[in-house]
C-alpha cells in the first residue's frame, strides 16, 4: 500500500490536552531544543500529508505548532479538557465536528516519541492484511507479575508455588499507547478505540517509551544521546 492510497483512506488524530500534572506542560517540554510533540509530528509527516494530520487541543501552544507546520487544528471544548476526560470523547468530537468520511483513523499520542514512521507503516500493513476493525501497539516481555487483593498478594503471570523457568513462561503483552488504528464509523458505535475484530502490533520495547513521569522523560532523553 503506497502513501498516496494511505492518505486517501487514513487520517491522523493527535490529542494534546493542556494541563498535565506529573510532567508540567508535558506535550511541549523541550528535548534537544524541540517540543515533545515534534517527535511524533516528524515521523507522521514522513507518511501523511499535513492536511491529513489533526491536532485536538485547548492549548495555545498546540495551535501555534499546528499553524507553523500547516496541520489541522481542532479547538477542543472545555468540557472535553477535564482531568477525567477521555480521549475517546475528543475523537467523537473530531469525527462529528469535521464530518469525517475517511475510513480509518490513526491515533498517535505525543507521549510516545520513540515510535517510528516504519512502526506506523507496518501497523497499517497488518491492519489491512488481516482486515481488522481496530489494532493497537504492544511490546512483549516475560514477567513475574503480582497483584494485591484484600491485603493479599496474588501471582498472576505464574504460579509462585511451582515456579517455571523464564524461558518456559508465556509472554505478557504490554499495551504501549504508541499506535491505535480503527475504523471511524464503527468507532462512533463502539465509543472505544479497541473493538470488533482486533489484534496487536508488536514494537520494540525501546520504541515503546510512554512519557508519564519525569523518570520516563529522562529515559527518552538518554535514548536520544
Amino acid at each position: 500500500m503506497n502513501k498516496k492510497d494511505i492518505n486517501k483512506r487514513y487520517l491522523v488524530f493527535i490529542p494534546l490536552r493542556k494541563g498535565s500534572k506529573r510532567v508540567k506542560n508535558k506535550n511541549f517540554v523541550k528535548v534537544k531544543s524541540k517540543p515533545l510533540i515534534y517527535y511524533t509530528y516528524k515521523e507522521a509527516i514522513k507518511i501523511f500529508k499535513s492536511e491529513n494530520i489533526f491536532i485536538s487541543s485547548n492549548d495555545k501552544q498546540a495551535k501555534i505548532f499546528s499553524q507553523k507546520h500547516n496541520l489541522q487544528y481542532i479547538n477542543r471544548p472545555k468540557n472535553l479538557c477535564r482531568d477525567n476526560s477521555k480521549t475517546e470523547d475528543a475523537i467523537i468530537h473530531f469525527i462529528k465536528e469535521r464530518k469525517i468520511k475517511t475510513q480509518n483513523i490513526v491515533l498517535l499520542q505525543a507521549t510516545s516519541p520513540m515510535r517510528s514512521s516504519n512502526d506506523i507503516l507496518r501497523c497499517i500493513k497488518k491492519y489491512e492484511k488481516k482486515k481488522l476493525d481496530s489494532i493497537f501497539s504492544v511490546f512483549k516481555e516475560k514477567n513475574f507479575l503480582w497483584k494485591q487483593k484484600n491485603n493479599r498478594l496474588i501471582s498472576i503471570s505464574f504460579n509462585f508455588r511451582n515456579r517455571e523457568k523464564s524461558q518456559d513462561m508465556n509472554y505478557i503483552f504490554h499495551e504501549n499507547g504508541a499506535i491505535f488504528i480503527f475504523k471511524a464509523k464503527k468507532f462512533l458505535k463502539a465509543k472505544n478505540r479497541i473493538f470488533k475484530k482486533f489484534d496487536y502490533f508488536e514494537m520494540k520495547k525501546v520504541n515503546s517509551i510512554d512519557i508519564d513521569t519525569e523518570e520516563d522523560l529522562k529515559k527518552f532523553k538518554n535514548n536520544l544521546k
